[in-house]
């Protein structure tokens, strides 16, 4: 019996929606299916536990029975990781296998979910080329697409380390622009190489997007007005820092935006309030006057006040708008509708034995 492993080279790849969505496909076609992480990098605490994020979101979209310490026996953290470079690693592997084991019982197959990157596990002996071998699993190579000539050393390299449990490789996050070369250039190249893509699923910027409230609270700010807005969607984000006339023209570039701007700027706050904004940011924890107010609340745009400089600001909100995962039920449905559009789901199916 094969098990399928969703491995990839860089973590915000997608691995979570694929292989969550593929346990829900085999369902539908009459299989009993589980989801199963060996090695988890995500530490979130439950109770009096603490276990791979990733591995609980799936334990509760997918009904599933076991305890998530079955689901993830292997979770690394900086404590871990420093105890076994003391003690040594003997055992990681062992205990992977045997919650593999009790996983997969009364089950037809598992869904296995790689850790962040292929080589994260490899201190343990549990990498996800290791896992792959050690578990007799297949392998789908996730691979996020920015540039379409920078990722074919990774594929090749994942590929001569795999061999042929490498079933095949999924391009994800693929930019218009990079289609083309994709399709004419990289996709037959590797199938010269013996290596199947089974398709490429176009950027979508809805799935990269973050809410108001994840947002503020990732800021440490307050919401000071429309906080009924809170599950509006960010896809991206814009500073303000020049004049009134300059600033509605550059705000009007983009909608679906966060305005990351002085607490004192009343001028580009009114700017932006004029344009298709999702929320205002305000930096150096300057109360903005009530007029800013009435007008957001009026809008329904969401005015958030944190304490912190705009470039601060402005890094940790591009630290979390595109690197979002798939951690609720509407992500992971848009997630199996373009599965179904851009994929080649029979060929994955095939895959998994």
């Amino acid at each position: 019996m094969k098990s399928l492993i969703f491995l990839s080279t860089e973590p915000y790849s997608g691995k979570t929606g694929l292989a969550v969505n593929m346990v829900l496909e085999l369902r539908e076609r009459g299989y009993t299916v589980g989801f199963f992480k060996p090695v988890g990098n995500l530490p979130d605490r439950t109770d009096s536990t603490i276990n791979d994020k990733d591995a609980l979101f799936a334990k509760r979209v997918l009904g599933l029975k076991e305890p998530a310490e079955d689901i993830c026996p292997l979770l690394l953290t900086s404590s871990e990781t420093k105890r076994r470079l003391a003690e040594g690693t003997d055992g990681a592997a062992a205990k992977v296998k045997d919650a593999y084991e009790r996983t997969l019982a009364g089950k037809d197959m598992l869904v296995l979910e790689g850790c962040g990157h292929i080589n994260d596990g490899r201190l343990y002996g549990a990498s996800g080329v290791e896992v792959a071998q050690f578990l007799d699993a297949k392998a789908v190579l996730v691979v996020k697409l920015d540039n379409p000539y920078e990722i074919v050393d990774d594929v090749l390299v994942a590929a001569d380390r795999l061999g042929d449990r490498l079933a095949g490789v999924v391009f994800n996050w693929v930019s218009a622009a990079a289609q083309s070369v994709l399709e004419e250039l990289v996709e037959p190249y590797l199938a010269k190489q013996g290596i199947v893509s089974f398709g490429m699923i176009p950027r979508d910027e809805s799935l990269l997007a973050v809410s108001v409230s994840h947002l503020a609270k990732a800021l440490g700010g307050r919401v000071l007005c429309a906080d009924e807005h809170g599950r509006d969607m960010v896809e991206t984000f814009m500073v303000g820092a020049m004049g009134q006339e300059q600033a509605l023209r550059f705000f009007r570039r983009k909608a679906k935006k966060a305005v990351i701007t002085g607490g004192d700027r009343t001028d580009v706050q009114l700017a932006a309030l004029e344009t298709q904004t999702t929320c205002l940011v305000l930096t150096g924890n300057y109360m903005p006057p009530a007029t800013v107010l009435a007008v957001a609340e009026s809008k329904g745009v969401p005015v958030v006040l944190v304490d912190m400089d705009t470039l601060t600001a402005v890094e940790r909100t591009e630290s979390l708008i595109g690197h979002m995962r798939v951690h609720d039920e509407d992500r992971l449905r848009v997630m199996r509708e373009r599965m179904d559009k851009y994929l080649d789901i029979d060929g994955l199916c095939e895959a998994a034995g």
